[in-house]
């Protein structure tokens, strides 16, 4: 978190002063298409997410080892608010780097029909960023639900 806000206060300091480094535009704005995509997830907004990605985006998790395209990217968010109504993320970490952004969250919710058995799913993602789209998206989550 440190980082983001020293980008963020860089990125205040130069547009104050009529200047904005591209380092620190760049990052600001990988950070602003993250924290968008996150915004859209807990909407439902599969339409969003669709325009958050790069047309050739790519999304690897245990789920979809390596899958390419907005459109089939979307379609998953589809199937996950279809599954789980209520789904939810809520940030815990965002951290960047250059072009990747890091982030710790937690998926919270219900599936559909068991609302006396909620989900609670903690994962880390690890995305590229250019041109204000997401075009690499690396999720890591146990599949495995918690012993109880």
């Amino acid at each position: 978190m440190r980082m983001t806000k020293l980008v963020i206060a860089c990125g205040i300091c130069g547009f104050l002063s009529g200047t904005v480094p591209a380092a620190v535009s760049a990052d600001v704005s990988a950070v602003d298409t993250v924290r968008r995509k996150f915004d859209a997830f807990n909407r439902h907004d599969v339409g969003s997410i669709e325009e958050i990605y790069a047309s050739g985006a790519r999304l690897r998790s245990p789920d979809y080892p390596n899958l390419v395209g907005n459109k089939l990217i979307a379609d998953t968010y589809r199937r996950i608010f279809d599954a789980i109504p209520d789904a939810k993320d809520n940030l815990e970490l965002l951290e960047s780097a250059a072009n990747h952004i890091y982030v710790q969250f937690v998926l919270t919710g219900h599936l559909k029909g068991a609302q006396d058995r909620p989900i609670v799913v903690r994962i880390i993602s690890v995305y590229a960023v250019r041109g204000g789209r997401i075009v690499d998206d690396s999720t890591y989550y146990d599949r495995k639900p918690p012993a109880t």
